[in-house]
């Protein structure tokens, strides 16, 4: 049994947060980021030139990030957390 003084408080910023989060990684369905990306894609007309570059520029963002996720994931699977 824990004491009280070893349970860990986490403030509602970060419980919102890891809602945003995990809701954000679990959308499998039509609304999911990456099937309105397939949509865009497929009729182009969607989104005007400036959307478009807007749109590379995330991206391009999300790919800078891809290292440090792929290092999360080794050392997440090297050491199982308890």
């Amino acid at each position: 049994m824990k004491k009280s003084s070893d349970i860990e408080i986490i403030s509602q910023a970060e419980l919102d947060n890891l809602l945003r989060i995990n809701e954000f990684i679990e959308q499998v369905d039509e609304n999911s980021l990456v099937s309105e990306l397939k949509l865009a894609i497929l009729d182009s007309g969607k989104l005007e030139l400036t959307q478009w570059e807007s749109l590379r520029d995330h991206i391009r963002e999300i790919e800078e990030l891809i290292p440090h996720i792929d290092l999360i994931i080794k050392l997440k699977k090297e050491r199982p957390s308890n």
